[in-house]
């Protein structure tokens, strides 16, 4: 039997940004959410238990919650799945022990505590597929070569997410893996082919390259790039993306004549055949 997953990625910009408060912004864009039809909603940047609560109370066609709880009882590495299928065990790595190679110290010990604070979330869906949700650390530098002092870093947690997904594959057994996030990490970069794991992953939006940061947020001479990734893994005539899509392009006309950008990130989607029968599933997590 084959079956059809819809999958949604999005960063909530759950740090503190010129945009409205996030409570005031997640009525909104749960409301695309609930009309997307999506499956399955990978969110980054949930920082803290009550914005969990805010987002949750606004999605009440996701029964299914996919989190770690972290030290101080927010999801661990700021990640959440929220899921109409049924969840299988969630496991949660974060990215302890990526480093950079250079930079003042007091830069290297920052990003050390961001490798500590972030991190991968692996959801399967029994029967189905297996979802990943991931959020590297960002590259204030907006230099993308590979002499920049953020590449070394960047690319020691693209090997540690790929380390996690495979690990989640061999465990999960049969369907696609689908590997959704933040990875801060343009899609021009030379460590694209790493995030790709040289045509392991297929990259849907690869021929459109859509930009995926809003250029409002970035600083002056900054250019817009794809940062945020959605992949699929498995042979393409076995488990064909059939449709892709983006929401959040544009801020939203307010009825006072305002407008509100719900996020400084843009929604990724996409449709993808999945093989095997449907799952009766276990209790709603979280």
């Amino acid at each position: 039997m084959t079956d059809t997953l819809d999958v949604l990625t999005f960063n909530v910009c759950g740090l503190p940004s010129r945009l409205r408060p996030l409570a005031e912004r997640a009525g909104h864009f749960c409301r695309e959410i609930e009309a997307s039809g999506a499956d399955v909603v990978n969110l980054q940047e949930v920082w803290t238990p009550s914005t969990l609560a805010a987002i949750r109370s606004g999605l009440p066609s996701y029964p299914y919650l996919a989190w770690r709880r972290g030290l101080a009882g927010q999801p661990a590495g700021g990640l959440v799945t929220f899921s109409r299928r049924p969840v299988g065990p969630v496991s949660y790595r974060s990215f302890r022990g990526t480093r950079p190679a250079s930079g003042s110290l007091r830069f290297r010990a920052k990003r050390m505590l961001n490798g500590l604070l972030q991190g991968v979330l692996t959801v399967p869906l029994p029967g189905l597929a297996t979802v990943v949700n991931t959020h590297l650390s960002a590259n204030k530098d907006g230099d993308w070569s590979a002499g920049n002092r953020y590449h070394p870093f960047q690319r020691a947690q693209v090997e540690v997410l790929h380390h996690a997904r495979e690990s989640a594959r061999r465990s999960a057994g049969a369907g696609p893996t689908v590997l959704t996030g933040d990875f801060n990490i343009a899609s021009d970069s030379p460590l694209y082919p790493r995030i790709v794991d040289g045509g392991a992953w297929r990259d849907p939006f690869a021929a459109d390259d859509p930009v995926t940061f809003h250029a409002e947020f970035l600083p002056p001479g900054f250019p817009a790039r794809r940062i945020d990734y959605l992949l699929v893994s498995g042979a393409a005539a076995e488990f064909p993306v059939l449709h892709t899509g983006r929401l959040f392009t544009e801020p939203l006309a307010l009825p006072d004549g305002d407008r509100l950008y719900v996020s400084d990130h843009v929604a990724l989607t996409a449709r993808i055949t999945v093989s095997g029968a449907r799952a009766t599933g276990s209790p709603p997590r979280g």
